[in-house]
């Protein structure tokens, strides 16, 4: 369950919770089957504790405002553009 939902399918509250440590059939980042990464909740947990840290302590701001550069994609992955430029801000 990656992304927005289809038409099909609507998200609930506990959808959410296990939502960046599951896996699926088009999600492989974390593997699957016997593969499965056993340290996907604490890569989890990382990210949360830093994206927490980030939003507490600074001001954040897309360069040039108004236009999101499109994601680069490599194969079924995709991600944000290497060439966008962020500002931080310490508050």
């Amino acid at each position: 369950m990656r992304g927005k939902p289809t038409e099909q399918e609507e998200y609930t509250s506990q959808d959410w919770v296990h939502r960046m440590t599951g896996t699926s059939d088009t999600f492989l980042a974390f593997g699957s089957g016997r593969h499965l990464c056993p340290g996907r909740f604490f890569a989890s947990l990382e990210l949360k504790i830093f994206m927490a840290y980030l939003v507490l302590n600074y001001d954040v701001k897309m360069a040039r405002e108004g236009m999101r550069p499109p994601n680069e994609w490599l194969g079924p992955m995709s991600d944000p553009s290497t060439n966008a430029r962020v500002l931080f801000r310490r508050r």
